[in-house]
Order: structure tokens, then C-alpha cells, then sequence
């Protein structure tokens, strides 16, 4: 997980995120991939600019939900990951 952290991640172009029916899903029209999506998750997709890392993204959504802290990390990387593994994004 430590070096997930350390990564800085970027969207790739072609996904879009969209509200279907209260539903959050992110999508690539020239694909058939597609990801459901909770709320939180949606908020770390558009925090993958390219400008901060994952860490960086992690103490965002601490400072943000410190209610939440002790599991934002976990959740982070999991969606990071996520989107990872659907070519959603790229980790440099």
C-alpha cells in the first residue's frame, strides 16, 4: 500500500462520470467498461488531476471527514486501485 500511496494519480481521457437514475457511474463511450460509483468514491476520482499524490488525496478526505478518518485510507486505495484496474486512470 506504500507505494500506492506515493503514486500520483491522473485521469485518462475518455471516462466520464455520470448520474444515472441517483446512480454515480464512471464510463468510457468508446469502451464497454463502466464502474459503479458511491459518492466518496466519485469525490477521488476528481481529486486524480495529476497533481497530488494519493497521500495527498488521503489527507484531503481525512481533514474533510474526520469522522471517517481510520477508514479513508483504506478507501482510497481501493478506489485508486479501482480505477486502476479498468484503465481509468494511470498511477505515475
Amino acid at each position: 500500500m506504500t507505494s500506492t500511496l506515493t503514486k500520483t494519480p491522473t485521469t485518462k481521457a475518455g471516462f466520464e462520470l455520470e448520474e444515472i437514475d441517483g446512480e454515480l457511474l464512471l464510463y468510457s463511450p468508446s469502451s464497454t467498461r463502466s464502474v459503479y460509483m458511491n459518492s466518496t468514491a466519485s469525490i477521488i476520482w476528481r481529486l486524480c488531476d495529476g497533481n497530488q499524490t494519493v497521500q495527498d488525496i488521503v489527507t484531503l478526505l481525512q481533514e474533510a471527514f474526520p469522522e471517517a478518518k481510520d477508514s479513508i485510507e483504506q478507501d482510497v486505495v481501493d478506489s485508486i486501485n479501482l480505477f486502476a484496474e479498468n484503465g481509468a486512470i494511470e498511477l505515475i
